[in-house]
Parts: structure tokens; C-alpha cells; sequence
């Protein structure tokens, strides 16, 4: 039994839940074009294209840039690649929104969140590391979010080593 047993109700993946939460932000409205548009700068960690396409050109942020049904917006992408830029951009974006925690938690075909993506990547400790503190310090973490492995936050971060850091983060906080 690990050490946080006690007070953490087993978690399970919710299919129901993330389908719903997808249909109710994640948009699907650009051109594949502009959705490379997006994938590029997200990928380049390019934030000052990214701003532009959003704030000038009016792109959805959660606009789906994956191949379809893959469900990865600019937020998973930057994530993979550890761009910090990216996701402080994004998550100040979503900031003030009551719906942040299902928005910066969108989760993918296979369960996984821009953090979870960020954690399980092959990023280096210390970009891992940064993103941790960057979700924590937005409040952006959805406690509740498993993967369809059923691992939770908590479960990523022992798993990448990152536990004892996440764990000291959140008691700063």
C-alpha cells in the first residue's frame, strides 16, 4: 500500500466525463491549414506566433490540431515538448475562467492531460520540473483526472520520480 493510500479514494479513468468535457470545449472549426498553423508554433514553442493567431486572427486556443480524434490542442503539444512559454501563456489565458481545471485538464484519446503528456514525455527532469510549478502556481491541476492506466498526478509523479518535488511544491503553495 503506497503512503498516500489512506486519504486518496482509489481513482478510476471517466470516459463519460472526458468525452463530456471535450464536446463542450474542445472546438473544431479551422482549416487543416490553420490548425498547422497552430501545431507549428506550438511544437516550435514559437508563443508570439501563437498570441498573434489568437489574438489578432481570432483561432480558437482548444482548436483540436491533432489528427482527429486524438483530441491535442496547442496546450498538449507544448507540453510534450516542455515549452514553458506555451503553457504559461495558455494557462494565464484561462486564468480567470470558472471552467480552467476542465479546459487546462482536456484530456486526450488516451486519457492523458497536458500534464500528464508533459510528465510521461521525454522532456528533462528540470523542464518537468518547471511545468509542475507553472500548473501549481495557476491553480490548473484536476485532482481528480486519471489516465486510462488509472494513474493520477500522484501516480505520474513517483513514477517519473518527480513525487517528493510535486509534493514539496504544493506545500509552498
Amino acid at each position: 500500500m503506497d503512503e498516500f493510500s489512506y486519504w486518496r479514494e482509489a481513482r478510476q479513468y471517466d470516459p463519460d466525463h472526458a468525452e463530456k468535457v471535450r464536446k463542450k470545449f474542445l472546438s473544431n472549426t479551422l482549416t487543416t491549414n490553420q490548425k498547422m498553423e497552430l501545431y507549428n508554433c506550438s511544437v516550435a514553442g514559437n508563443v508570439e506566433t501563437l498570441k498573434s493567431l489568437v489574438e489578432e486572427k481570432g483561432y480558437q486556443i482548444l482548436e483540436e490540431c491533432s489528427a482527429s480524434g486524438y483530441f491535442w490542442t496547442v496546450l498538449h503539444y507544448a507540453a510534450h515538448y516542455g515549452f514553458d512559454n506555451i503553457i504559461n501563456y495558455v494557462l494565464e489565458y484561462f486564468q480567470n475562467n470558472p471552467n480552467k481545471k476542465n479546459i487546462l485538464n482536456l484530456q486526450s484519446n488516451l486519457g492523458l492531460s497536458p500534464l500528464f503528456i508533459c510528465l510521461n514525455s521525454t522532456s528533462t527532469p528540470e523542464k518537468k520540473k518547471a511545468v509542475l510549478e507553472i500548473f501549481v502556481k495557476y491553480d490548473a491541476i484536476d485532482f481528480k483526472v486519471c489516465s486510462k492506466e488509472n494513474e493520477d498526478i500522484y501516480d505520474i509523479c513517483k513514477k517519473h520520480g518527480l513525487l517528493d518535488f510535486f509534493l514539496s511544491i504544493l506545500k509552498e503553495d
